[in-house]
């Protein structure tokens, strides 16, 4: 068999733009949740919130804890920094700041809306500044049209797919700003 021919100098691998082209089931929306079924989410909500609160809490002062005793020790072994700093984030990115099963009462008035989602994103992308060119946009706010209309309707205003960060369709979608002409270095 014959060896792949190598890649091109300075060419470094590009990904493609938008969702792959052999899309799983994470880029299909979800399926509509009953009206039973969001009220006992609604009530759960608000159960849990309290414990949520206390949770991020407590989270906080560990982090700040380790963070004073990290800062002396870290001072010492300078080395040591920035993998704390990736352990942290890889750390903090396993605790949900929203719940996905979370249902407000504005979730539970709108469900089964297509429009509802659309605006949801819209406000939520054109309330960003326009010196923010990231922005991450969480799987609820386009629980009812899925991932790949969620991109669509940002590519619309402006935004596409951050290639930087591994998608992960069914938590969130990091998005980047598109360049424009005036963006472009000369």
């Amino acid at each position: 068999m014959p060896a792949a021919p190598p890649y091109p100098p300075g060419q470094p691998y590009a990904q493609p733009s938008g969702p792959p082209p052999r899309l799983d089931t994470g880029w299909e929306p979800k399926s509509t949740r009953s009206r039973p079924v969001l009220i006992l989410c609604h009530i759960g909500m608000l159960l849990h919130f309290p414990v949520h609160v206390a949770m991020w809490v407590a989270v906080f002062a560990l982090v700040l804890a380790f963070g004073l005793v990290g800062e002396i020790v870290l001072a010492v072994l300078f080395f040591l920094e920035k993998p704390a700093l990736r352990l942290m984030e890889r750390t903090l990115s396993f605790v949900p700041v929203r719940p996905k099963w979370w249902a407000t009462w504005r979730e539970i008035r709108h469900e089964g809306e297509p429009g509802f989602p659309r605006t949801r994103i819209e406000e939520e992308l054109n309330g960003r500044k326009p010196k923010i060119t990231t922005a991450p946009l969480r799987a609820h706010l386009y629980r009812g049209i899925g991932p790949r209309a969620a991109l669509e309707i940002a590519a619309s205003l402006g935004w596409q797919l951050d290639h930087s960060v591994p998608a992960r369709p069914r938590a969130e979608l990091n998005l980047r700003r598109i360049p424009t002409q005036g963006d472009l270095p000369r």
